[in-house]
């Protein structure tokens, strides 16, 4: 026998091992009917029992049951996965920590939907009205139900048996036995007791076949109402899952089964869906109606809680009701910070927070809060803030937060250098450190080496809850790096208080601008900026502040040698928010650098004030304008030009001062030397190279009013130029000279003396052929090129235009020459001077007086060897070099060019000898005669382009011929 609870893993084995067997045993198949049917043959009876028992196996209680099929199909909804709220932090979180806090308002960034009505959308597996789980015993049998029973031992035989309209079933041989509206059990009970009474030797098994369906009414607020068909084994909540369910005016809190017009049960969806309870479930029966009546009280509750929703309110009456419904708060969430929006009588609305008078901070008391239907219960987030960590930046190993510890310091953070990174500033870091209560920024300046070398002491500072420390690199740009922390304490600065920076310019690595530590001094300024770049003025510089309240500029000056050597006194001041310090470099451009210094001075001054601006002039290293600071005196002035030029006369110096009164000059002669001296020693008084003796000496000379006096505004020193003075000069001798080279030359020295100690000019020298280049000479012709270069656009446009009137009537050979002069143009464009002066060397080097040259520093000169030949250029067919002959004269060679061309203009040909000279025939009376003269060796023959016949305007002709002009007086040939 297979029992009614056997695993069903057993049934199919069992089955398979009833078939292999039986027929072995009774010596053919079995037949395939299950009922009781006679065979047509005598058999005996130990056959006819397994027969029969075989037959019994399969068809009785292990036979699967039939599912019914729903009347109504609802498609399974494809979820797909969305972030949880937690996911949602987690990815926030992975974020490098941060001190920054951003703004927690108490707008609720989720929208809030009624909960539990989303079941209804889609139709779980788990919900789904399943006919094939076991009958519950207390399932009531009804007209319509299948009932199998199984006989077995003296009689094996199954009968399938429906329920009839009466409540009966109807057995073979024993008649009718009523089962309807009795429990399964009780049925169960008297079937098989029935049977052993009344049949010696057997056993019955009584099973539940296919189900009954049954009929229910939907009514209320529900998305289907109407008639239903469902099977018989279907629970309340089946039915509302498989019919659409509840809409979402209806309640999910008191849904009502209604049965011969009374409530038999009241479910609460919401224990199922919170707790996972469905006590209140009940199976549904013929005629049974669900009423699904509106939504009652709800409450909005959103914000940091697991499950944001509205809710319906069903005996939960406090704020701890409402939250324990919605799964609880999030870690972030601050329910002290949180509130409740609520509708008074008046109909107005009112906000009910959690720290007015008597309610305070006390947890218990909020989540006692009684609630009231239409509340907006907001739960607001913690502030975005870390306490109770430093963080390290910059150039360390594991930059980020740690814990902070009471009687922290940057050692113990720091431990020692192996947390740091190569190339870090040993010299500099800075604390970024915050106020709660002003709620404004602050910095420190540190050393990290300092504290690491002495772990305890002052230098090694006292750490605070959310304090940052940053390290830098020393090739990093400072300025970029604190760009954020710059803008943050400039948003915090107040008017007319300037913002607590300070600005480093001039001769130091890091320039630009940096958060200021309020107990900085100078020395701390040189830290951050890196330090004094090479060549950086130890000894002088500047610090530009603006005095409040009267926005006023004053100007301070300072000595980083005397800061160094006194750290704790004046010599290293104490810096102001708004500071502008300078940085003097060994350079000549002082004066450039304080510019903005001086012009604002300048400007501050009203009528009756004199702008505090001193000047120093003439042969100093760096002149200008400087900003006269506090107590400077004449030595000063001229220290901070960084002194005397080479060229500078070394006794006196001339003090100008401006009487106010009529605006007249007063001068003053001041010992040059006396000066220098005191410059010398305040620079050495500075590094403390002075004994006392020396000190006290220098101080009473350094005060002397006659020696050095204390300078007033618009105070001018002039340094002259020294008596006698001149330039180291030179000339360069090249080419056919005994030695060649480069000559020293004195004041007033001439050609004919160098020549003369160079050993005159070779046998094969061609003196008529010499250049004689000077950079004075260059220089004018270079400036009348360029000026010529400025018009050029403007004849170039006009010659343009001239071509395009009237253009049927010009010649093509007129606009041919129009591009001649284009390219002449254009050529000119490109040349530059030579700097070439036309000397006659034979007479140069007879030494007489008229005919004398005197020399300047970088005159050259040039002595070729005799040329054998003559150049020709300029409208002639073949420009060309031609052999020289003493015998030909200049239309000779042009003949020999192929002559002139239509373009070309005969009679305004023009030569330039070797020597530089020109010969030009236009104009003269006798320029045929001129044209059969001969020429010397190495000229240049040149045929102009006529300009009639290129362009006939006025204004072009007398732009090429000055174009022309100008490439001679350049020494170019076009």
């Amino acid at each position: 026998m297979i029992s009614r609870t056997a695993p069903r893993t057993l049934r199919p084995t069992l089955h398979g091992l009833l078939s292999l067997i039986l027929p072995m045993v009774i010596g053919y198949g079995a037949p395939s009917s299950a009922q009781d049917d006679y065979l047509p043959f005598v058999e005996p009876l130990q056959v006819t029992q397994k027969r029969a028992y075989y037959n019994a196996a399969p068809a009785g209680q292990d036979e699967p049951l039939s599912v019914p099929s729903s009347p109504i199909t609802v498609p399974v909804e494809v979820v797909i996965d969305e972030e949880s709220r937690l996911e949602a932090l987690a990815r926030e979180k992975q974020q490098a920590l941060s001190l920054d806090e951003s703004a927690q308002d108490q707008a609720l960034s989720d929208e809030l939907e009624q909960f539990g009505y989303s079941i209804f959308n889609r139709s779980p597996s788990t919900f789904a009205p399943v006919e094939g789980i076991p009958v519950p015993s207390d399932y009531r049998i009804g007209p319509g139900d299948n009932i199998v029973i199984q006989l077995f031992g003296k009689r094996n035989v199954q009968y399938n048996l429906v329920v009839t309209r009466e409540g009966k079933i109807l057995i073979p041989e024993f008649g009718p036995v009523t089962v309807g509206g009795m429990n399964f059990d009780d049925a169960e009970t008297l079937i098989t007791t029935g049977f052993e009474q009344r049949m010696i030797g057997a056993r019955a098994v009584v099973t539940m076949g296919k189900l009954r369906t049954i009929q229910v009414r939907l009514a209320g607020d529900v998305k289907q109402p109407g008639i239903y068909t469902i099977g018989g084994l279907s629970s309340l909540i089946d039915a509302l899952l498989t019919t659409g369910g509840v809409a979402e005016t209806g309640t999910l809190r008191d849904i009502q089964l209604i049965r011969g017009g009374k409530i038999v049960t009241r479910l609460d969806l919401y224990e199922l869906l919170l707790a996972g309870k469905s006590d209140s479930d009940a199976f549904l029966r013929h005629n049974d109606t669900i009423f699904v009546p509106a939504i009652g009280e709800i409450v909005y509750l959103g914000g940091e809680v697991q499950r944001p929703a509205i809710y319906e309110l069903q005996g939960e009456s406090t704020l701890g009701d409402v939250l324990d419904m919605a799964g609880g708060m999030l870690p972030t969430a601050s329910l002290e910070e949180s509130l409740i929006e609520r509708i008074q009588q008046g109909g107005s609305r009112t906000v009910i927070d959690f720290q007015s008078p008597g309610t305070g901070k006390n947890r218990s008391a909020i989540l006692a809060t009684p609630m009231r239907s239409g509340d907006v219960v907001r739960i607001l987030p913690l502030e975005d803030r870390l306490d109770a960590v430093v963080l390290l930046d910059g150039q360390v190993e594991r930059p980020g937060a740690y814990q902070f510890e009471a009687g922290m310091r940057v050692s113990s953070l720091l431990r020692d250098t192996r947390a740091l990174l190569p190339g870090v500033d040993m010299n500099f870091a800075l604390i970024e450190r915050e106020d709660r209560q002003s709620l404004q920024s602050s910095v420190i300046y540190i050393s990290p080496k300092a504290s690491l070398q002495s772990p305890g002491s002052d230098s090694d500072y006292l750490l605070q809850a959310r304090d940052r420390i940053r390290l830098f690199r020393v090739n990093e740009n400072r300025e970029d790096a604190l760009a954020a922390l710059r803008d943050k304490i400039v948003r915090q600065s107040t008017d007319p208080r300037a913002a607590n920076l300070l600005e480093l310019r001039g001769a130091i690595r890091h320039r630009g601008q940096f958060p200021l530590d309020e107990n900085a001094r100078l020395l701390d300024a040189l830290k951050i900026g890196g330090g004094l770049q090479s060549g950086g003025d130890y000894n002088h510089g500047v610090i530009a502040r603006t005095a409040l309240p009267s926005l006023e500029l004053k100007t301070l000056p300072f000595s980083i040698a005397a800061a160094q050597r006194n750290p704790g006194s004046e010599d290293n001041p104490r810096l102001k928010a708004g500071d502008r310090i300078y940085f003097l470099g060994e350079d000549s451009a002082r004066s450039q650098l304080l510019g903005e210094v001086t012009q604002r001075l300048k400007e501050q001054a009203r009528y009756g004030d004199v702008e505090r601006v001193v000047s120093i002039l003439g042969e100093v290293l760096s002149p200008g304008e400087y900003p006269l600071v506090e107590n400077m005196r004449a030595s000063d002035l001229l220290c901070t030009a960084r002194g005397l030029s080479r060229r500078a006369d070394g006794l006196s110096m001339q003090l100008s001062r401006r009487n106010i009164a009529d605006d007249s000059l007063q001068h003053e002669s001041l010992d040059t030397r006396e000066l220098v001296a005191l410059c010398a020693d305040l620079h050495r008084a500075q590094r403390g190279a002075l004994s006392t003796m020396e000190e006290r000496a220098f101080r009473g000379r350094y005060n002397n009013e006659t020696i050095n006096p204390a300078l007033q505004p618009r105070d001018q020193l002039a340094v002259s130029l020294r008596t006698g003075w001149s330039e180291t000069a030179s000339i360069t001798l090249r080419g056919e000279i005994v030695k060649p080279g480069v000559y020293a030359i004195g004041p007033d020295e001439t050609l004919c003396e160098v020549l003369q100690r160079a050993g005159g000019l070779t046998e094969s020298a061609y003196a008529f052929g010499a250049e004689f280049t000077r950079q004075s000479v260059r220089d004018i012709q270079q400036a009348t090129l360029d000026e010529l270069h400025e018009q050029l656009d403007d004849l170039m446009v006009e010659l343009s235009l001239s071509h395009s009137f009237r253009n049927d009537e010009k010649s093509s050979h007129e606009w041919g020459g129009k591009q001649d002069t284009l390219r002449v143009i254009q050529q000119l464009e490109r040349a530059e001077a030579t700097g070439r002066m036309v000397v006659n060397l034979d007479r140069v080097q007879r030494c007489r007086s008229r005919d004398a040259l005197a020399l300047e520093n970088g005159d050259e000169l040039m002595v070729p060897r005799m040329p054998n030949h003559v150049q020709v250029s300029g409208q002639v067919y073949v420009a060309t070099s031609h052999l020289y002959d003493e015998d030909r004269s200049i239309k000779d060679y042009v003949e020999l060019s192929g002559g002139s061309t239509v373009l070309g203009r005969l009679d305004h040909t023009y030569v330039v000898q070797a020597n530089g000279e020109v010969l030009n025939l236009k104009g003269k009376r006798s320029s045929r005669k001129i044209a059969r003269q001969n020429v010397m060796p190495g000229a240049r023959i040149y045929v102009p382009i006529n300009v009639d016949r290129m362009n006939p305007t006025e204004k072009a002709q007398s732009w090429v011929s000055t174009l022309a002009q100008a490439a001679i007086l350049a020494g170019i040939v076009l």
